[in-house]
């Protein structure tokens, strides 16, 4: 590369980058209108490592890149990613949790309703359980389980109607923070909402395939289990496994695949092509990502949330002594049970919404590098934020952006115009006639002869 003007490995004159037109207008794979910048029907076109995108400076130092938001303009280390995600609840977190929180607001309604119903009833089954789990009538272990299943579905739906909503919503947040602009609850909302019919597609097409996977372990577990019950205990542990092991690969290989919904405008299927082909080669690096992510934002809501893990824990009577943790006949009392159930309920709440944005916004940082990886898209979110890529990097641009290209063909030649006509000089006036002198007569002769 030359120091001409161009940033790295690039030609800054608004016509050429890696052999790619792009600019205001380009219809090539920097910006096709109405998707996220760069993206278009060219998005397999080759990148990084092709010739466009980065390199090195001249006398091999690497030139700064520009960060207009949370994320430079150049592809991430993994400390770059961590830190991006937690810079962005920093800065937006009206626009990310506001939406949440009043979203469980409105789930908490039904859900301390059920919790005070079923309070009562609740706390009976447990002072009536036997201490020997063993004793218990199947009368016994229904009273007990009835309840336990209504609220623990209601908590699991709570959960994942967070999670459906904070896929988009925090992908929207991501989005202006990588060119740092500014974004309220209401407009983050606004935006995020006509996705929530795709992204909940997608994640239904997800879930839903492990869920029939598991389905059709337990039906091969039984006929199993009709034949040999030693085979089937064996094929019980081998398929199981197997099928944990498939679930987290492909949830771990779809990581992206809500960005890709929202900031591509994608169909569910080709949503899950999509997201699936772009994360190629990058499995580690998504599951070291989200699982980091995942441990330190539940430790933080854990602490956050510790006073009333603490009062929850006071108020349920246990016995000590008991290495089951049976609870004590007579000291569950309705209201005890109540409170405990509350407690536990607001606590769970808490943290789905603390805790919501934080993976959805691992997946876009990985989604972003990608892209930038694979299909020069921080060229296209430099145009986007104002930037000149060649001007950040400290390079002389003394050609300004165009807004339309050159011409490529040279203008026709035009005839030299004519010379003016300089008028021939003019002969100098005649000097004034002489009056003649009058005539002498023929005999006259002059004087003094």
């Amino acid at each position: 590369m030359s120091g001409d003007g161009g940033g790295p490995g690039q030609q800054h004159d608004g016509q050429q980058h890696g052999g790619q037109p792009y600019g205001p207008g380009a219809q090539g794979p920097y910006g096709a209108p109405g998707h996220w910048p760069g993206y278009g029907p060219a998005y397999g076109q080759p990148g990084w490592n092709t010739g466009g995108g980065w390199g090195q400076g001249p006398w091999g130092i690497a030139p700064v890149a520009p960060k207009p938001g949370v994320l430079p303009l150049r592809p991430l280390g993994f400390g770059e990613m961590f830190s991006a995600v937690f810079d962005t609840v920093r800065r937006y977190t009206s626009a990310l949790y506001l939406p949440l929180a009043v979203v469980a607001v409105i789930l908490a309604v039904p859900m301390l309703t059920v919790c005070v119903l079923l309070s009562g009833s609740f706390a009976d089954a447990l002072v009536a359980f036997p201490s020997d789990p063993a004793d218990a009538t199947g009368a016994q272990l229904w009273d007990v389980f009835r309840p336990a299943l209504v609220i623990g579905g209601m908590y699991l739906l709570a959960v994942m109607v967070q999670y459906v909503i904070a896929g988009p919503l925090a992908t929207v947040v991501l989005r202006a923070a990588t060119l740092g602009r500014k974004l309220t609850a209401g407009q983050a909302w606004r935006e995020a909402r006509p996705r929530l019919r795709t992204t909940t597609a997608v994640t239904g097409l997800l879930f839903g395939g492990v869920l029939l996977a598991y389905l059709l372990v337990v039906v091969a577990v039984l006929l199993l289990d009709l034949v040999d019950g030693g085979l089937a205990t064996l094929a019980m542990v081998l398929l199981f496994g197997a099928l944990v092991v498939g679930a987290v690969y492909v949830t771990v290989r779809l990581a992206p695949q809500v960005p890709v919904v929202v900031l591509e405008e994608s169909g569910p299927k080709t949503a899950i092509r999509r997201a699936w082909q772009l994360n190629k080669g990058n499995w580690w690096r998504s599951l070291g990502l989200t699982a980091l992510i995942s441990i330190v934002g539940g430790f933080a809501a854990g602490i956050v949330s510790s006073p009333l893990r603490i009062v929850m824990a006071l108020a349920m009577p246990v016995d000590t002594t008991d290495y089951a943790g049976t609870v004590l006949d007579g000291q569950l009392t309705h209201g005890t049970m109540t409170l405990v159930l509350l407690l536990g309920m607001s606590i769970g709440l808490f943290t789905s919404v603390a805790t919501g944005p934080l993976v959805p916004l691992a997946n876009g940082v990985l989604y972003i590098d990608r892209r930038i990886r694979n299909e020069r898209l921080d060229i296209a979110l430099a145009e986007a934020a104002g930037i000149q890529l060649a001007e950040s990097y400290g390079y002389p641009q003394p050609v300004p952006f165009p807004t339309q290209a050159a011409p490529t063909q040279a203008a026709p030649a035009q005839p030299a115009p004519p010379a003016p006509s300089v008028p021939a000089p003019t002969a100098p006036p005649a000097p004034p006639a002489q009056p003649a002198e009058p005539a002498r007569p023929a005999d006259e002769r002059p004087e003094g002869s």
